[in-house]
């Protein structure tokens, strides 16, 4: 009976599935302009390279009773396609260093700059954000990402060159670690390799188009890495030192979320790291490439063979299934595409409905640019920490 009532489900849903696919294609063909135009050569080489059959690791074909060996496997693909198998080798034997620097008091919160050494003589700094009150119950944790922009890992965390970037931080809502500190969470906001100025390698002469990420990742590619892997490599010891180190922090509610760079650095972490609990991934999670052939992401987020070898973007988010995951994406963002969106969203959606989720995932639209939405997104993380609190 069980067998019956799954399979009838997933029939409803396959048909369903059909349906807004189509709806969707077919507004993007006569209701939309194409988010870019190729020349015909260019298209019909684009169109056998991308439109192939996916990688052996796609959705497509998942059922209920696959979820957990689809996730076994594609996390161990997924980790070998990021490099984190030859980052491990690289570090065999080598255990984080923490150092931290005296706490500064702020506004009902205290402040302490900090660093890890994630590899021999790579530090990575970040940001220590801690609510008042020693005595209170054990505290959500949070981890706040920067995307591109050399300083912007300082303005999540409230700190500011000059007052021209401070208003710049907050129209674009991107002081993500002030407000989770300000809600009561125990706040980390890491410098991200490559991103951040003072967690990049150098571009002389420019050969990199004087782009620090560019430059990371051509030196990770050649050394088998990625620089995605870097950067989830550096955030999963950050969690080892949070979740293991710092008094009062609840294990059971991890917060993980980003903009941009970072919501792409938030989707490969929750994805491959069960102990994020609830994540955020913002202006950033769509598929590779759209129809057209289009690829959505930085260069910096290149994962060599991903697609003919694992799936699609939207399949490694999937991963995170059954954990709680909220898309935000805005309507006026020229970075990323109406249809492509909508339909890697569905695939995502329909993994959580083929396990009976559907409540742990959601995808929000807000009405603006390429930036942070809080409005949408705290209610759906404390909402979702309220259900972890239970």
């Amino acid at each position: 009976m069980v067998e019956s009532g799954a399979s009838n489900w997933n029939i409803r849903f396959k048909h369903l599935y059909v349906f807004v696919m189509f709806c969707l294609l077919t507004s993007s063909s006569v209701g939309q302009q194409p988010f870019v135009e190729y020349s015909e050569r260019d298209s019909a080489y684009l169109s056998r390279l991308h439109t192939r059959v996916r990688g052996p690791l796609a959705v497509e074909q998942l059922r209920p009773r696959g979820v957990p060996r689809w996730q076994l496997i594609a996390r161990r693909k997924l980790t070998e396609l990021l490099g984190l198998d030859v980052i491990a080798r690289d570090n065999r034997g080598y255990q984080s260093q923490v150092r931290l620097q005296d706490a500064i008091a702020d506004d009902g919160f205290s402040r302490t700059l900090g660093k890890i050494e994630t590899e021999a003589g790579i530090e990575i700094p970040f940001w220590l954000l801690i609510p008042n009150g020693e005595d209170h119950p054990p505290r959500p944790l949070a981890v706040c990402a920067q995307g591109h922009g050399g300083n912007s890992w300082n303005n999540y965390a409230g700190i500011y060159q000059n007052a021209a970037e401070r208003e710049k931080a907050l129209a674009r809502n991107a002081t993500p670690g002030l407000e989770a500190v300000r809600r009561g969470y125990i706040t980390i906001v890491p410098a991200v390799r490559g991103l951040a100025t003072v967690a990049s390698i150098a571009d002389p002469k420019g050969r990199h188009g004087n782009q620090l990420c560019r430059a990371q990742l051509v030196h990770c590619l050649l050394a088998g890495r990625t620089a995605i892997g870097e950067r989830v490599w550096d955030c999963q010891k950050i969690l080892d030192w949070a979740l293991t180190g710092l008094p009062n922090v609840d294990t059971k509610r991890v917060l993980f979320t980003g903009n941009s760079g970072g919501g792409v650095l938030t989707v490969y972490m929750a994805a491959l790291d069960e102990r994020i609990t609830v994540a955020v991934p913002s202006c950033s999670f769509t598929s590779y490439t759209d129809l057209s052939g289009f690829v959505f992401h930085c260069d910096c987020c290149l994962v060599p063979r991903v697609q003919s070898e694992l799936g699609d973007f939207s399949d490694i988010g999937a991963l995170v299934v059954p954990r709680y995951l909220l898309a935000v994406h805005g309507k006026q963002d020229g970075l990323h595409h109406y249809p492509a969106v909508e339909a890697a969203m569905t695939r995502v959606a329909r993994v959580y409905g083929l396990l009976n989720q559907e409540d742990k995932f959601a995808h929000r639209w807000g009405q603006e640019g390429h930036k942070f939405y809080p409005d949408i997104m705290w209610p759906f993380i404390e909402n979702a920490f309220a259900e972890l609190h239970k």
